[in-house]
């Protein structure tokens, strides 16, 4: 039986656009489950980055209730929200969004500022990040000294560093190329089965396929929800049908 880390009920999220309400997401009960790799997908405007940006406290509900970890975060003062985001949750973007004027060492190390972690056991996680990610040589060269999937891994680092419950991704291969964008996927898929939960929103059939669960959403509600094996290269091919076939029967 898997624990529930994330668990919406009747979430709703409305936006006001010239005097007009626009309900981007519809009275939506959801369960996220520790340890999975769960992928949101849907058409453009049906409400998937929304939906993440509701999920992980990146911006308030309309009306309805999200819980993290058991804790109801629409509940939260800001404080209590900022803390919670810095504790146990990690985030990486399409934009990448590092800072230019700080080092590979630097960026990862910018998140771990007053926290109560000794410095040389953060020292040594990024050690280790930086090994695992195959940018050991790089840990002084700034952001517009290397490449695009380079400088991805770096933020995964970065979201890593202190150790969230849940990362949350949106769009994470979305300005890269093929090879770049490969390298990133492979690098969430071997988190994953090394035990970190994640949430990515994709648009990207290749990006979706590392999922072990895919929920589709159409119109702020979820329209399919597909269950599948943990990522393996050998049935790629297999998995890609199952998928392909789960999307398109869903007007994808």
């Amino acid at each position: 039986m898997k624990n529930i880390i994330i668990k919406t009920e009747l979430l709703c999220k409305s936006f006001i656009s010239d005097g007009e309400v626009n309900n981007v997401i519809k009275n939506m009960d959801l369960e996220i489950y520790e340890g999975d790799f769960t992928v949101i997908m849907g058409s453009s405007g049906s409400g998937k980055s929304t939906l993440l940006y509701n999920l992980s406290g990146m911006d308030s509900v309309t009306t309805g209730k999200v819980f993290f970890d058991g804790d109801d975060i629409t509940r939260m003062k800001e404080k209590e929200m900022a803390k919670l985001r810095k504790d146990k949750l990690g985030f990486v973007f399409q934009g990448i969004n590092l800072i230019p004027n700080l080092n590979v060492y630097e960026n990862i190390l910018s998140p771990t500022y007053k926290t109560k972690t000794d410095r040389s056991e953060i020292e040594k996680k990024i050690d280790i990040l930086l090994e695992k990610m195959e940018l050991t040589s790089q840990r002084k060269k700034f952001p517009n000294q290397m490449s695009g999937g380079q400088k991805q891994k770096v933020a995964i680092c970065r979201a890593l560093i202190n150790s969230p419950k849940v990362l949350f991704a949106d769009e994470p291969t979305g300005s890269l190329n093929s090879s770049q964008g490969q390298s990133v996927l492979d690098t969430f898929t071997n988190i994953n089965k090394e035990g970190q939960s994640v949430v990515m929103v994709t648009h990207d059939l290749k990006a979706a396929l590392r999922g072990n669960r895919i929920i589709y959403i159409k119109d702020g509600r979820i329209d399919g929800d597909l269950n599948l094996d943990e990522y393996d290269e050998k049935s790629v091919l297999q998995r890609e049908e199952i998928v392909y076939k789960f999307l398109k029967e869903r007007g994808w």
